[in-house]
């Protein structure tokens, strides 16, 4: 045998030898949902197949492996014959169906599935394909979804047959454990990024405008509305200011009308749903990060944190945020951010006056969120770790999961 012949059935062998893992995610991969494509291309003693239905993005979000459930554009006969099989099999609609062959095909070692209306989807189908499950909540999936009966109900038996739940900090975990998920279900598996991707650049201002950034959807429990209020109050001090805001959103059109009726449009940068370059492009160009987060009307919160006050810390710039939900997990408050209440205009104000009129300490605020994010959310270190419980989840399921006919 030859020797590039030999090393090509080495890579081979290697490759069959990789758990395979089926990354179900419905939807892959809108523009506010890196913190799953981090992981995905930070796997490598695994080998993650993404399953999803609607694929957008994917030029940003390249994936090796990627199988399309198709449920649209099905015949009548088929939509038939999927409920049939469906009901057969104990399925919750022909859609689940479609998911359980998807399965089949795919004959994963592990199911991960990205958000807990997802776990419930593919529960049936593990169950059939004797396989095991992990379900990571990310937030509305927790602080929506979860008070309503119907969702606490279905929750309920995803809870009871599912193997474990991810979750990124510990408001999270005691969001679980109050809708009956088993504590021993339960792991803390935090959000990460490539700190590759954002060079440390402690920000410093001589001259020119004060350039404050928001970056999110443009929806409630984003608090943009208490960050256009506290931003007037902020030029009212320092006129030469600015306010760059990433990010679309049904609120779009409220929001700008908020900023006319505060008399700070003029000031106001509506920079819209920009690609990852772009957006790191502005954030360059920016000096402190401001992230107000709320509880909207309808429950729904961040659950964990935004992704962008890792990856502005990690860049050197000082936050001003709220005690939101998992955010005080992810900043050090009083080093690299400043906290505040909820909805205080008066406060987020004060806070982002203080490190305006203060840039003395923008350095130290740097130094310190670099530190943290590099020893607590680098994908180096975080990555090898879900394998580890990948790997851990396999072994212990093989000694009772009967093959697959």
């Amino acid at each position: 045998m030859s020797a590039r012949r030999y090393r090509t059935n080495q890579m081979k062998s290697a490759e069959k030898a990789r758990p395979v893992i089926a990354e179900v995610k419905p939807e892959y991969l809108p523009l506010t949902e890196t913190f799953i494509y981090e992981y995905l291309r930070a796997l490598h003693r695994v080998r993650p197949i993404v399953v999803a239905e609607e694929v957008k993005h994917l030029d940003l979000f390249p994936v090796e492996d990627l199988v399309r459930v198709r449920t649209q554009g099905l015949t009548l006969g088929e939509r038939a014959r999927d409920r049939l099989l469906a009901n057969l099999l104990g399925l919750e609609g022909a859609r689940a169906y479609r998911y359980y062959a998807a399965l089949r095909r795919v004959r994963p070692q592990l199911v991960h599935a990205h958000f807990g209306p997802t776990g419930v989807l593919v529960l049936a189908a593990t169950q059939r394909l004797n396989v095991p499950l992990i379900t990571s909540f990310y937030g509305y999936d927790l602080s929506a979804l979860g008070r309503t009966p119907e969702w606490r109900a279905r929750y309920s038996a995803l809870f009871a047959h599912g193997t474990l739940f991810l979750v990124e900090g510990p408001h999270m975990r005691e969001r679980l454990l109050q809708l009956g998920c088993p504590p021993e279900k339960i792991r803390l598996q935090r959000i990460a990024i490539a700190l590759d991707e954002f060079p440390f650049r402690p920000r410093v201002w001589r001259e020119g405008p004060i350039r404050l950034l928001q970056v999110g959807r443009l929806v409630e429990k984003k608090g943009h509305e208490y960050a256009l209020r506290a931003f007037a109050r902020v030029r009212s001090r320092v006129r030469a200011s600015e306010f760059y805001i990433i990010g679309d959103g049904p609120l779009r059109p409220r929001l700008e009308q908020l900023a006319g009726e505060l008399g700070i449009a003029e000031a106001v940068r509506w920079m819209g749903a920009l690609s990852r370059a772009a957006y790191r492009e502005v954030a360059e160009r920016c000096h402190i990060l401001v992230q107000p987060s709320v509880v909207a009307a309808n429950g729904d919160e961040e659950g964990g944190a935004p992704t962008v006050l890792l990856e502005m810390q990690a860049s050197g710039m000082p936050i001003v945020a709220t005690r939101h939900a998992d955010i005080p997990y992810v900043v050090r408050d009083g080093e690299s951010a400043r906290l505040v209440p909820e909805r205080d205009v008066a406060a987020l104000a004060e806070a982002l006056l203080e490190l305006i009129e203060n840039p003395k300490q923008w350095p130290s605020m740097a130094e310190a969120g670099r530190a943290f994010v590099a020893e607590r959310h680098d994908i180096r270190r975080e990555a090898p770790r879900l394998e580890e419980l990948y790997e851990s989840v396999i072994e212990a399921s093989r000694a009772t999961a009967p093959s697959v006919s």
